[in-house]
């Protein structure tokens, strides 16, 4: 079943180009559930919950329009209700793979009554594109950029002044790229390589800019685009093919880098 529902998907987004194998270890564990029509052995349709989330619902492109898709919806609508939830949510909070619905079927959630609670994008950059020149950069001019070697309290302080929902990412052991003015910490990012998640298979190895934040006081300086410049470079001379930026709402910023959307996610919730 698992390889079915996965040409399903594939055929519904073909730019994942995504294995059976890969899209089960991102998508499936002890937790989800698979509601499928019209049976198990031959699906046309699927969706899958994970708790209060629907994690991925899909009719195969040639099955579309004949109103499956909203059979299936209320089947997991039922199901979700029935473990005790109130709510249910489009998506899911794996970073691996889509956390909302694509921009694309909004309207069909709409239509069942699901309401836009927020949206992100999801960006990336091919590597092979791309060249750090500090010429096109002020940031450097008042600030220097390296590894971060401090305590961990200091920069979960930086971190808190931003976003405290970020701080327990920080922990011993992260990779943190950091800019620092005067010895003091103005930009921070998480980075990490070869993530295996749902754009892998398509575009090859994965480097990503995590958290990137700039304490209020050093902001408007130029400071933390090039710090993420030089985290692209380092991403690109580890061997990485893309560049990914997850959950984001400054496009518009990444896009000055050359960054791309991706996909656009939309965050839905329903009473059920």
């Amino acid at each position: 079943m698992i390889e079915k529902i996965c040409e399903i998907f594939c055929n519904c987004y073909p730019q994942f180009k995504m294995s059976s194998e890969r899209f089960e270890s991102l998508l499936l564990n002890s937790n989800t559930h698979i509601i499928t029509f019209p049976d198990d052995k031959n699906p046309i349709g699927f969706a899958i919950t994970e708790g209060a989330a629907l994690r991925l619902i899909c009719v195969d492109p040639g099955s579309q329009h004949r109103g499956i898709g909203s059979r299936i919806l209320s089947e997991a609508e039922k199901y979700v209700s029935g473990q005790g939830f109130e709510k249910l949510y489009t998506g899911g909070v794996s970073s691996k793979f889509l956390i909302g619905a694509d921009k694309a079927s909004a309207s069909f959630f709409e239509k069942k009554g699901f309401l836009t609670v927020g949206s992100c994008e999801e960006m990336l950059l091919k590597l092979n594109t791309f060249c750090y020149d500090e010429n096109k950069f002020r940031g450097h001019l008042c600030a220097e950029y390296g590894w971060y070697k401090g305590d961990t309290d200091t920069i979960k302080k930086a971190v808190a002044e931003v976003d405290e929902g970020w701080v327990k990412y920080f922990e011993a052991g992260s990779r943190i790229y950091v800019a620092t003015v005067d010895g003091e910490i103005a930009s921070f990012c998480l980075v990490s390589t070869d993530n295996s998640n749902y754009l892998t298979d398509a575009f090859g190895r994965v480097g990503m800019p995590g958290c990137v934040g700039t304490v209020p006081k050093f902001r408007n300086r130029g400071i933390a685009i090039e710090m993420i410049a030089r985290v692209t470079q380092f991403l690109k001379d580890s061997g990485m093919d893309i560049s990914f930026i997850f959950f984001t709402g400054v496009a518009e910023w990444y896009k000055k880098l050359g960054y791309e959307t991706f996909m656009t996610e939309i965050f839905m919730e329903k009473q059920i």
